[in-house]
């Protein structure tokens, strides 16, 4: 008798995502309880072309109804006709798409997409789940007019390393240079003019042995641009390290545990996995209160809201040099990060597959 299959759909599979990183990780977690499974994507990354189909792959199984489908939706793609034509049962797990305001000055054709991929969510009530990664997009999912009793929030599957909370953070040394460290695509909605903007004040007013690196995509050429003149006009050109997309994993280990300050001042964020990651380095967050990144701190880290770039990097310096405040900020986010542990995304996962009649070892 054939067993069941659960599948996983979605748009791309790259080294280095959190999204791909989340669906490698349920995929391994459902192998190991015995699940066949099936990973697709329209694009694929050539690391992961041995571990992920083509989403055309997924088109034999359209029939399977005693199968499962899990489609990650965050961006509009074309396989999305795969998720509403599948005939078995399916789950939605929505991971937010920004909106297209944030990309309507910069690129038309983003800002487009990113309306299409929103308005097309209204297409795909008719799910037997709808999940989000955090609540508020879960919220965001009921107000795009799914049934609030088949929505649930599903934490992500992250793979960090396990802190040491119990080691208190080293004390200042005023002769190392001070490194800031921010990570995400280099997108309007992050608004990286307020973190070199920050930056700025700081390096220039507080403490000129300072270093901002800015890891993330940099595939927005009109935004990338302004932001290259912004360095400029800033008179940062010998102090901000723009590096792109970094796909080892040891080399982004590296930044986190060598930086001394986590800063982002996004406007828009689902869940923001780099957080997270700072938490897991013993790296104090300094952060704009938006979107869900307050439910994803969790009362940790320091978050500012009336942006003032003067009152920011003090702020910033605080957090660098007071060893007291460091500590008491580091710990707290520890804390936190336990309440998002392995295992209760693991039991998270169970107790949706339980909804669907899905039971674990059976």
């Amino acid at each position: 008798m054939r067993k069941m299959r659960i599948h996983q759909l979605t748009f791309g599979m790259i080294m280095g995502d959190a999204i791909s990183n989340n669906i490698l990780a349920t995929d391994a977690t459902l192998r190991r309880w015995g699940f066949e499974t099936g990973i697709y994507a329209q694009h694929v990354a050539p690391q992961l072309q041995g571990r992920v189909l083509p989403d055309s792959r997924f088109l034999p199984h359209l029939d399977s109804q005693d199968d499962l489908l899990i489609f990650h939706y965050s961006i509009y793609s074309p396989n999305i006709r795969l998720f509403k034509a599948y005939r078995g049962r399916k789950i939605l797990i929505y991971h937010n798409i920004t909106p297209a305001k944030f990309f309507t000055v910069w690129d038309t054709q983003q800002a487009a997409l990113c309306d299409m991929g929103r308005q097309a969510l209204q297409t795909m009530i008719d799910c037997d789940l709808a999940i989000g990664d955090s609540d508020y997009n879960r919220q965001e999912l009921v107000e795009a007019g799914f049934d609030p009793a088949k929505t649930a929030v599903l934490p992500l599957f992250l793979t960090l390393p396990k802190p040491d909370s119990t080691r208190p953070p080293a004390s200042p040394d005023p002769q190392k240079k001070v490194t800031w460290l921010s990570v995400g695509r280099v997108v309007p909605n992050k608004a990286v003019e307020d973190v070199l903007r920050i930056f700025a004040v700081y390096h220039h007013t507080i403490n000129k042995n300072s270093q901002l690196i800015v890891v993330g995509s940099r595939g927005l050429t009109k935004y990338v641009q302004a932001l290259d003149q912004l360095v400029v006009d800033l008179e940062l050109q010998n102090c901000v390290r723009p590096l792109g997309h970094v796909n080892d994993p040891r080399e982004m280990q590296r930044f986190f545990e060598t930086a001394d300050l986590y800063l982002t001042a996004s406007f828009h964020e689902g869940f923001c996995v780099p957080l997270l990651e700072s938490m897991a380095y013993g790296l104090p967050i300094l952060t704009r209160r938006s979107s869900a990144i307050p439910e994803t701190l969790g009362g940790a880290g320091v978050m500012f809201t009336e942006l003032g770039y003067e009152a920011a990097a003090e702020m910033g310096h605080i957090l660098v040099s007071d060893t007291a405040v460091r500590q008491q900020v580091i710990q707290k986010q520890y804390a936190r990060l336990e309440e998002l542990d392995a295992a209760k995304a693991e039991a998270g996962l169970k107790a949706i597959l339980a909804r669907l009649g899905i039971m674990v070892g059976a």
